[in-house]
Parts: structure tokens; C-alpha cells; sequence
């Protein structure tokens, strides 16, 4: 097959924000997390896929399973839907993090 590039786990795009390596990046309808720092403006490589510990709002509770959104003005992870995307799903509950990060499986889209 001639037209295949790559299977897409990573992207190098353009950083619509400053990032340092473990952030999460949204641009348009894609997600993923940074894997270096890279200023406003430039190429960063972002991974698209995969099983993360990320901010989240601290006041929540999180259950397995649970759909998860970015909240991309506070730029942490919530499972408040409203005006926010649908980036992933909790699979390990908030209780067994701290109240301040949560384990999250991310899809590469922010829908």
C-alpha cells in the first residue's frame, strides 16, 4: 500500500499554546498529550493515544468507565459535559490517585 504513512499514535502539529512535556493539547477535534515543552507557535510532537495520569478538577469523585471531558479553559480534565469535549474514559477510580490527578485512556479526539 503505497499511501500509508504512519499508524498515527503521535503528530507533530503546531502548539496552540505553550506546553511542557505531559500536557494535554487540543487543537480543532484533536487531543493528545505533549511529549516535550515547545513554545506557542512551534511543532510539538503530541501522543494521540494511550493511558495517562492528568490533571483533574480536584472536587470530583471519578468511576471506571466514567466518559471524561477537557475543560480547555482550565485545562484539566472533568466529567462535566456541559460546553466542554469528550476526550476519554476513567479507568482506575479517583480514590485511588491523589485528589488532584486521575488515570485516563484518551482517544485522539475531542468531540
Amino acid at each position: 500500500m503505497s499511501n500509508y504513512l504512519h499508524p498515527g499514535n503521535t503528530l507533530v502539529l503546531v502548539a496552540p499554546y505553550e506546553v511542557n512535556s505531559g500536557d494535554c493539547v487540543q487543537i480543532g477535534a484533536i487531543f493528545g498529550v505533549a511529549k516535550s515543552w515547545a513554545p506557542h507557535g512551534e511543532k510539538v510532537e503530541i501522543i494521540t493515544t494511550g493511558v495517562f495520569d492528568v490533571r483533574k478538577c480536584p472536587r470530583q469523585t471519578w468511576e471506571v468507565g466514567e466518559k471524561l471531558y477537557w475543560d480547555a479553559k482550565s485545562r484539566q480534565f472533568t466529567n462535566v459535559n456541559c460546553g466542554n469535549s469528550f476526550v476519554g474514559i476513567v479507568i482506575a477510580p479517583s480514590a485511588a490517585m491523589s485528589a488532584e490527578l486521575g488515570r485516563v485512556k484518551i482517544f485522539g479526539l475531542a468531540h
